[in-house]
């Protein structure tokens, strides 16, 4: 029987014997944590994957209706966490993959120490009068209706905004081929799933200690999502980063690592 850890493309480095497993986001795989891993190497062992549907993932590993969920990759993340016999270990997961990592600790909180979330948020859609999302309905059917007719203008428009300030002509192409490189039949469904889903009666679930870590200029998720996590998460630590996008991993991992470093207890020196 084929392992989970095949089907994601389990990878492990590092020089640590601490874990820390890590979670890409939506339209990713673990190549994008490729500049933090430097920053975190000597001190922890990571433990990278390949979300089902992404990177280099098994092609028999995707079920397109369990995998157009978030849902259905905690379960994966879950199935690895019993395979790896984890315990104690950090989780760090950006935008969506940090949502998966945490719907995961709610089926195995002795997994994890720690949820460290990257630009996550439990909804992109407003709902007021007293839910800011960043996105009205409207908004979000013409995303999804831009993805549906043409993919390619799609992918640019997302990277562009998803960069913003912190954006350049070769991050923008770069981060735009990694959404190309995957199927919109593969990131459609997921794409719906993620931005008109909603998982805030999730929260109070959650009983792993949680740091929410958002950058100061992010078109995708604004503050104030980042603050409802930290209000309706238990034992949780809001840091607002001093960066502009999406995709701090990607543009800024140097200012990332130094507000982990403190707070994963990563020894210096």
């Amino acid at each position: 029987m084929t392992s989970i850890s095949h089907f994601l493309n389990v990878n492990e480095l590092g020089q640590g014997t601490a874990p820390m497993l890590l979670v890409h986001g939506f339209g990713c795989d673990q190549t994008v944590w490729r500049r933090l891993i430097p920053f975190l190497e000597k001190d922890f062992r990571l433990i990278l994957v390949d979300l089902a549907g992404f990177g280099y993932s098994a092609p028999e590993a995707y079920d397109v209706n369990r995998h157009d969920k978030p849902s259905g990759h905690a379960e994966d993340i879950v199935a690895l966490c019993d395979e790896l016999d984890l315990e104690g270990a950090v989780m760090l997961g950006h935008s969506i993959g940090g949502t998966i990592g945490m719907l995961a600790s709610i089926q195995r909180p002795n997994a994890f120490k720690r949820l460290a979330m990257i630009c996550s948020s439990a909804r992109y859609l407003d709902d007021p009068p007293d839910y800011y999302g960043g996105y009205t309905r409207e908004q979000l059917d013409g995303l999804m209706q831009l993805m549906e007719h043409n993919y390619h203008d799609w992918a640019g428009t997302v990277s562009r905004v998803a960069l913003g300030d912190a954006g350049t002509e070769a991050r923008q192409l770069n981060l735009q081929q990694r959404f190309l490189e995957i199927s919109p039949d593969v990131l459609g469904p997921l794409a719906k799933s993620i931005f008109l889903g909603d998982t805030r009666h999730h929260l109070p679930d959650v009983s792993v200690p949680s740091l929410i870590i958002q950058t100061a200029r992010d078109a995708m998720v604004p503050v104030e999502a980042a603050q409802y996590l930290q209000q309706h998460l238990v034992d949780s630590e809001l840091v607002a980063l001093d960066a502009a996008g999406h995709y701090p991993q990607l543009t800024a991992p140097d200012i990332l690592a130094n507000e982990l470093q403190p707070r994963l207890e990563i020894k210096e020196g």
